[in-house]
């Protein structure tokens, strides 16, 4: 006769297979939490305890550009400072936020200037001073206020400490692909007006209104790409964006520079900056 089992003990079971078959779950680290695990060397140290951040609390933490990131989508931040005794200093920064793509896109935005691109987290920038990336929902800087060798070896040597400290499972939207990031110099995410005043995007920012959308720039073209809920509320903005587009055009040779097309539930305008067209 085969063993019966009550039903409580059924719904264990089941729960633990599910468990077992989708992995391991972690939360969100506190960022606070995942910047005390950093070992500066010899020679550094905390003249105080992190820094922390939540909500609102963001406008007290940071001298500017707190509403930038609220409109990204903010969590939590803290921020980290070391000091030698010779008064070298570096500045730990690292920001939660509430999706993949708002670590992104705050990350992106940074890429202005003089700058190579790195392998740490999911994407990073090495300028003179500091060192940014972004990995899962977070994104980092770490920056040393003097680019002497021995700070800026000490700036590279706790990012890449912090890097390996956070997930790298950050997924973008499916809809970033149409602007894909091969063979593009630069490419920005932006979630509002904040964002996109931040991009050098050109006339193109103002012949459509949306909220959310990529800016990519190629050798021969920039394109601005807007992104809507639905393919109707896309088609409702292509016309009158034409029409602004043809209207501003000084000439023949203007309208052949900025074309604007749909795909989808994203408008996409493309701006020409090959020499002679």
């Amino acid at each position: 006769m085969p063993q019966l089992h009550s039903p409580y003990t059924l719904i264990v079971a089941l729960c633990a297979t599910l468990a077992l078959a989708s992995g391991p779950a972690f939360g969100a680290e506190a960022p606070e939490a995942v910047v005390a695990k950093l070992q500066p060397a010899a020679g550094w140290a905390a003249p105080e305890p992190a820094r922390v951040a939540v909500g609102t609390g963001l406008f007290e933490l940071i001298d500017g550009g707190a509403e930038l990131y609220h409109e990204f989508g903010f969590e939590r931040a803290a921020t980290w400072s070391l000091e030698t005794a010779e008064r070298d200093s570096i500045q730990i920064e690292l920001y939660e936020m509430t999706d993949a793509a708002a670590a992104f896109g705050a990350w992106s935005l940074m890429q202005t200037g003089q700058f190579t691109r790195g392998t740490l987290g999911q994407g990073s920038l090495r300028f003179g001073y500091y060192v940014a990336f972004w990995s899962g929902t977070y994104f980092a800087s770490i920056t040393g206020a003097r680019p002497d060798t021995a700070t800026q070896a000490e700036v590279d040597r706790l990012a890449a400490q912090l890097a390996a400290l956070l997930p790298h499972d950050g997924e973008l939207p499916s809809w970033f692909e149409r602007l894909p990031a091969a063979n593009a110099c630069e490419r920005k995410y932006f979630r509002g007006r904040i964002g996109l005043s931040n991009i050098a995007a050109g006339p193109a920012a103002d012949l459509v209104e949306g909220g959310e959308g990529l800016f990519a720039k190629f050798t021969d073209r920039q394109q601005l790409l807007l992104h809507f809920a639905t393919e109707e509320e896309a088609a409702g903005k292509l016309e009158s964006a034409r029409q602004t587009a043809a209207a501003r055009a000084k000439s023949a040779a203007d309208k052949l520079k900025i074309v604007v097309g749909q795909a989808g539930t994203d408008l996409i305008v493309t701006t020409s900056t090959a020499a002679g067209q």
